[in-house]
């Protein structure tokens, strides 16, 4: 006679680099109490169990196959993992983990975890008392552990989940004993004066400037390139500490995953995979996953700098899609313009680049392919002007230039930041001295220190042939009229 199958509970921590011993510990106590029952622990980080079955990571595909098996499912309150236990037919049990036990780098796990508890989305187990009296509750059967697993239920959770996760980054910031995570994001297309301007913020005490952060996997952790201070990545005892802070250190970090990630969700082409991904599990879990590293990145920038604000000159408005979505951010974007002239003549010169790497010069691209995509990333940093909780500025290269003291003082009121009146003592009329900074990549005055000329690089109006002129004016005309730009200036 065949011995009937155990009942099986599943427990899933997830993959964040901080270690969940107390859920780890909850269920070894309580398979322990029960011997008839299979219990299987993916334990990350934590420590592994002593008497469950314990496993520190589970390929996609066993674990799907453990979830369709499972009579009940334990997980930590991540929303990827949450979603993928409902859409396995599970509602289940969320041990959110807790920052002040130093399970999390903020309390977004248990804020999310109470909301979806009060809608009935999820069961909410708070102490090891209440997690083992779900267990046993879901052993006796019923259906008050089980979801529809088909494909409309799935949909209909996720999108649920989306609404959900949206209505809690736009609350307002839960004290926790720091200040929130403020990011200003310098919006729209390289060789309009970002660096420059990343720079200049970064002088003022609490500003925190990175350069453009979403090239860090790369040109920082692969490439090991210059840091703005001149050491490089790895050497710099800044971007070391924000590793040791956000990931354990940067070597403990999954590279290739982030960059997958990087690949998949901040791309030209991206923005329906992630303003969709509540609809599309698969697309749904890589977005979690990727805010939930964006999310350890930037708050070990805040806590190692004590920085009150983080300058990010990234520009991609896809890339700003994303960190919109990282808990109890207050998000500000500041769209940076230039002559599309300008713009275009500059992504045609030949730039050295000297933070090293083996990367001689930097990208180049044709008349006609920059201004397109002069267009298509200036439009797309327009469509950020009506998002919810976003606040959105709008600023002129031309005229930060002509008058950079008036213009700064307003872009760091946008900012919500103070500006005494010796706040900008490193201006001099049309100079700026500038200090050693930590930005990962930009440009290469980035790495210069030290008094800068501020003066409108236009060179595009004696050295840029008129036909090339002409096509310019052609492709980028209706943005060129709207930003003041006269489309027979010279």
């Amino acid at each position: 006679m065949t011995s009937p199958t155990p009942p099986l509970v599943v427990a899933v921590v997830g993959t964040d680099h901080h270690p969940f011993d107390r859920m780890v510990r909850w269920m070894d106590a309580w398979a322990a109490a029960h011997p008839s029952v299979r219990v299987v622990v993916q334990y990350g980080t934590s420590a592994p169990p002593a008497t469950a079955e314990g496993h520190d990571a589970l390929p996609v595909r066993a674990l799907g196959e453990l979830l369709g098996s499972a009579t009940a499912v334990v997980c930590h309150g991540g929303p990827g993992t949450v979603m993928g236990a409902r859409e396995a037919g599970h509602l289940p049990i969320v041990v959110a983990r807790d920052p002040v036990l130093g399970e999390h780098v903020d309390a977004h796990q248990q804020r999310f975890a109470a909301r979806l508890a009060e809608v009935g989305q999820v069961r909410l187990a708070e102490t090891e008392d209440q997690l083992s009296s779900l267990l046993d509750r879901a052993l006796e059967g019923g259906g008050d552990f089980r979801v529809d697993a088909g494909a409309d239920a799935a949909l209909a959770a996720t999108t649920a989940f989306g609404g959900m996760v949206d209505a809690l980054v736009g609350g307002e910031p839960v004290a926790r004993g720091t200040d929130p995570l403020r990011i200003l994001y310098i919006a729209g297309w390289g060789r309009s004066g970002s660096t420059l301007l990343d720079r200049m913020l970064g002088q003022l005490e609490g500003v925190f400037s990175c350069g453009e952060l979403r090239d860090i996997w790369q040109r920082g952790v692969v490439e090991d390139r210059l840091c703005g201070c001149g050491e490089v990545f790895s050497a710099c005892p800044v971007w070391t500490k924000v590793g040791q802070e956000a990931f354990g250190g940067w070597d403990s970090l999954d590279v290739a995953e982030a960059q997958r990630l990087r690949e998949k969700l901040d791309r030209p082409w991206s923005p329906p995979v992630v303003m969709t991904s509540k609809a599309t599990p698969g697309s749904d879990a890589d977005v979690a996953r990727y805010v939930e590293l964006l999310t350890a990145l930037y708050h070990g920038i805040q806590r190692v700098t004590g920085a009150k604000v983080i300058v990010d000159s990234s520009k991609i408005p896809t890339y700003a899609l994303l960190l919109r979505q990282i808990p109890e951010v207050d998000l500000r974007v500041l769209h940076l313009v230039r002559d599309p002239r300008g713009v275009v003549f500059s992504w045609q010169k030949r730039v050295t680049r000297a933070d090293g790497g083996g990367l001689d010069q930097m990208l180049r691209y044709g008349t006609a392919s920059a201004s397109a995509r002069y267009v298509f990333y200036n439009l797309m940093a327009h469509g950020m002007r009506p998002l919810r909780r976003t606040p959105y500025r709008f600023l002129r290269y031309e005229d930060l230039i002509a008058e950079p003291e008036a213009n700064l003082r307003q872009v760091f009121a946008h900012a919500g930041v103070a500006t005494p009146p010796n706040a900008l003592d490193f201006l001099r009329g049309h100079e700026a001295t500038l200090e050693p900074n930590h930005t990962v990549d930009g440009n290469p005055m980035r790495l210069q220190q030290g008094p800068i000329e501020l003066r409108v690089d236009d060179g595009w109006r004696t050295k840029m042939p008129a036909n090339q002129r002409r096509v310019v004016s052609a492709i980028t005309a209706p943005l060129a009229l709207l930003y003041g730009y006269r489309k027979g200036a010279s």
